[in-house]
């Protein structure tokens, strides 16, 4: 078996509402999906970079010239079981770049599985849990609109909910919290995301305010590189600290880690490199004790499944995550003939070869763009 094309497809997709960060407000995504062709069989990947967003230095400017003109000439003709052999051959070429790695790894791993006639979660250990609590997340806005879009949310069936803070006043984020908490009930999970905005001081004096709204966890409240300060909101708060940026290659797993700054890994597989990277991360968290928050990025059924296969075979993949699957998500449309499903708060695994996913042609072609 040797693979004999690797096409890559840059595509911008808008949202389905402006999602609005405490730095950005996301318009649309503009993400890489890459075809490997072994014979008769296709592989398909996809990353989800976020240019410019705090701890993502790629983007379909960079992701596209690397692979169709660096890592395809390094795939033409090679058995795509070698995965091992390839992770390296690719290291060599550029350290870092995850999210076009993640792409071409992806599209790897869905060509294996189909070659053996597998679901992607057999090739990856199994199927140890057949759908993943998902959990929709609000962007920063008035109050009022929080509180309907979280109303909208439970009756589409989502039991958990992740509110953005950061906001320049954070009173208002204290106002937010309060009015979703008051509107949904105390048996909703509420968690926030300040995608590192907040200083020490701040989140400390934020999060102690919101502690009486019980909140499963906080996400990346502070930037990247302040470890010393998540480890100590761990200490003073009592709350979990999850870091998602701060989270992106097995040496920031080790260090947070050792420095105890993570009760919970916030995974997504595009920011670690894809399947290959992840399954060690989860393995680091795993001998750690602690649980992975099963993340994706904003994606088309592509990015979303491949998540869901590795999540299902992934045991410590405990909690409830983020899956940004077309319409079920930020995205405002989708490309393949069988979208994910999101039914009653739980994303399903697909149960067809390989990732369980086929593209429809049609529709791709609306979201194409040229680099």
């Amino acid at each position: 078996m040797k693979i004999d094309q690797v096409e890559v497809i840059p595509i911008r997709i808008p949202n389905r509402v402006p999602m609005k960060l405490s730095t950005v407000l996301l318009e649309f995504q503009e993400n890489v999906l890459v075809r490997v062709r072994a014979g008769h069989l296709t592989g398909l990947g996809e990353a989800e970079p976020l240019g410019g967003f705090q701890g993502c230095e790629e983007s379909q400017a960079t992701i596209v010239p690397l692979i169709r003109g660096r890592f395809a000439p390094l795939l033409l003709g090679r058995n795509p079981f070698d995965v091992e052999k390839i992770v390296r051959d690719l290291e060599d070429v550029i350290w870092g770049n995850p999210y076009a790695k993640a792409a071409v790894i992806n599209a790897l791993y869905d060509l294996m599985a189909k070659a053996l006639d597998l679901p992607l979660y057999q090739l990856l250990g199994g199927c140890y849990r057949e759908k993943i609590p998902v959990v929709w997340t609000i962007g920063i806005k008035d109050s009022r609109e929080m509180v309907k879009e979280a109303l909208w949310a439970l009756e589409r069936g989502f039991k958990l909910l992740k509110l953005k803070i950061g906001a320049l006043d954070p009173q208002a984020d204290v106002e937010n919290i309060s009015a979703v908490r008051e509107a949904v009930g105390p048996k909703i999970g509420l968690r926030v995301d300040a995608n590192g905005a907040l200083s020490f001081t701040q989140a400390l004096s934020l999060l102690r305010k919101l502690a009486p709204f019980d909140l499963e966890l906080v996400e990346q409240p502070l930037p990247i590189w302040d470890l010393e300060g998540m480890a100590r909101l761990i200490e003073l708060l009592g709350i979990p600290i999850m870091p998602d940026e701060s989270l992106h290659s097995l040496q920031s797993a080790l260090e947070l880690v050792k420095r105890k700054a993570a009760s919970i890994f916030g995974m997504k597989l595009s920011k670690h490199g894809g399947i290959y990277y992840a399954q060690r991360i989860a393995a680091i968290a795993q001998a750690a004790h602690l649980p992975i928050y099963p993340g994706n990025q904003p994606s088309t059924s592509v990015g979303s499944a491949t998540a869901a296969h590795f999540y299902a075979a992934t045991w410590n993949a405990t909690l409830g995550g983020d899956f940004h699957v077309g319409p079920a998500g930020w995205l405002a449309d989708d490309i393949v003939k069988n979208p994910l499903v999101i039914q009653n708060g739980y994303a399903l695994v697909p149960q067809g070869i390989g990732i369980g996913m086929e593209l429809d042609e049609d529709k791709l072609a609306k979201y194409v763009v040229k680099i």
